[in-house]
């Protein structure tokens, strides 16, 4: 393979991710099944995707550094085969505790990809060329959620559970495969760090970039933009849209494999105007959060179900918010050089997955609860806990806005 070849290697960097994106969301489309397996409540199915994405988020930094040591190639290639080993043992799963380990695996492996993509662009392209396609190969990277929405769903229907899972993680084996044999980590030949970092150096320079005021405040814009798509992806959107709604499962899969469709549209403009206006940015970010929390509480408040004309807007505002997260990383890659740019936008990353695994939590405890505080009678997925337990959502966005707003100010400050 010749070295100048970055179409190819960005290629099979982003189906590694797009492969991540599918095993990452493949518990959305199973939810209801995985309730019926493992016997269990709103809370203990909140379980298995909280806790796979407080391993993705708790794994960033240390990610962060391994990923300035080794480099992209080595990282997205064990993390693709940690993805595969987790969904074979949730096809095996019997019980709930292994249910749990696999999807730990699954969280896991996914923590090594998304950050590895981002410094494989780096490492291939500079300027307005990188922010075009770390957009765009983002956005290649979401259609795995169409993935684990379409033909995931249908395996998982005709099939079962054993067999669709385990050929999810025969999928990430090949995907790990493909990175070895393709996949290098830069344009010019430059040797990673050599120097071993001790805990001391990691600490110092886990304490340079939260210091680092860019860093901060696309940690607050990755947490404003990124965690309702996500939240509705990975758990609780089928169910929403399925049981709460009334929708069919066709209609509620095509539905969430439109986030993907919204999401590209979207990414493209925001490429588009993050180059032309740089110093729009935050405005724009602003406005996507905003645009998330309204439309979200226009479904809540909307006397009983909403009609499909409102179900399609919420995809279409929720799904354009997972692009414009990647603005963060616009701010980050601006302030940081690049021998540090892996643990920094480690911190980044992790403000979308830490809304998400909160939003996640409280809307199972919610259901829950709402559910016992009523009646025996009432269904777990009930349309009036539904809409209360979403709630939770607005606020985590509109906290996230307050705290970036705030850090934008000491930015400008400084």
């Amino acid at each position: 393979m010749k070295r100048n070849s970055g179409p190819l290697v960005l290629t099979v960097g982003s189906l590694a991710y797009l492969v991540a994106v599918a095993q990452r969301s493949s518990m959305g489309a199973a939810s209801l099944l995985a309730a019926e397996r493992f016997q269990t409540n709103a809370e203990q199915l909140a379980s298995l995707a909280v806790l796979q994405i407080c391993v993705y988020a708790a794994m960033q930094i240390p990610v962060g550094f391994l990923l300035d040591r080794y480099g992209s190639r080595a990282l997205l290639s064990f993390g693709a085969l940690t993805m595969g080993a987790g969904q074979t043992l949730l096809a095996l799963s019997s019980n709930l505790d292994q249910a749990i380990a696999g999807r730990v695996l699954v969280g896991l492996g996914d923590a090594f990809t998304f950050i590895s993509l981002i410094r494989l662009i780096n490492g291939w392209y500079q300027g307005r060329r990188v922010s075009q396609l770390q957009q765009w190969l983002s956005n290649v990277g979401q259609f795995g959620q169409v993935v684990s929405a379409v033909p995931f769903a249908a395996v998982l229907g005709l099939y079962g559970w054993q067999s669709a899972f385990l050929s999810a993680g025969a999928v990430s084996v090949i995907a790990s495969i493909l990175v070895v044999i393709v996949v290098r980590d830069d344009r010019i030949s430059r040797t990673m760090t050599s120097k071993k970092l001790s805990l001391s150096d990691m600490r110092t320079q886990f304490i340079v970039n939260l210091r680092n005021p860019g860093t901060r405040f696309a940690f607050w814009v990755h947490f404003s933009t990124q965690s309702a798509a996500t939240v509705f992806i990975l758990l609780w959107g089928f169910p929403f849209l399925e049981r709460a709604q009334g929708l069919e499962r066709g209609l509620a899969s095509s539905l969430i494999s439109s986030m993907v469709f919204f999401g590209i549209g979207m990414g493209l403009f925001y490429g588009w105007f993050c180059g032309a206006h740089p110093r729009l940015r935050y405005h724009l970010v602003v406005t996507v959060a905003l645009s998330i929390a309204s439309i979200w509480l226009t479904v809540i408040l909307w006397p009983g179900r909403a009609p499909l004309w409102l179900l399609v807007a919420l995809v279409g505002v929720i799904g354009g918010g997972a692009p414009a997260s990647m603005i963060a990383f616009d701010f980050s890659k601006h302030y940081t050089p690049i021998e540090r740019l892996g643990s920094a936008n480690g911190i980044v990353n992790i403000g979308g997955f830490a809304a998400t695994a909160i939003s996640m939590f409280l809307i199972g405890v919610s259901l829950d609860f709402i559910q016992v505080a009523s009646s025996s009678s009432t269904a777990l997925f009930d349309l009036g806990a539904f809409k209360m337990a979403m709630l939770f959502q607005v606020a985590i966005v509109l906290v996230g806005v307050w705290f970036l707003h705030r850090e934008h100010r000491k930015l400008n400050a400084e």
